[in-house]
């Protein structure tokens, strides 16, 4: 059994991104989708084998706004050799180390479920 690696990250949302002019105009603010989003995407860059496939739990504490800088921290409760993982997630503006979301994420290994369909006759 090998255990997945820490995830650590710092990312920003552009001033220019297509959610901003309509959240909220004049005060933008970076909607909680649009930082799961990026959550989502350093997860596939780092591990593509996996699949977000549940997110039991979301909180979002503080605003983030444009082209603020914002640590991401993923953290493994499994092993890599597991079809099912569940992360824990952080999300907190990098200046100020104000934590702005936090959340857990179910994970499925793509290759696992493609092999159990296939046993299954699934296509």
């Amino acid at each position: 059994m090998s255990v997945l690696e820490p995830i650590s990250e710092t990312f920003t949302v552009p001033a220019n991104h297509p959610s901003l002019p309509g959240h909220f105009p004049g005060n933008p603010v970076v909607p909680g989708v649009v930082l799961l989003e990026a959550v989502e995407q350093v997860l596939v860059s780092h591990y593509p084998e996996y699949d977000i496939v549940k997110l039991p739990q979301a909180k979002f504490t503080h605003l983030v706004r444009p082209e603020q800088a914002v640590d991401l921290q993923i953290e493994w409760t499994g092993n890599a050799d597991a079809e099912t993982l569940k992360a824990r997630f952080k999300l907190a503006l990098s200046e100020e180390a104000i934590p702005a979301a936090t959340g857990q994420l179910v994970l499925r290994n793509r290759a696992a479920v493609q092999a159990q369909e296939g046993q299954d006759g699934i296509r």
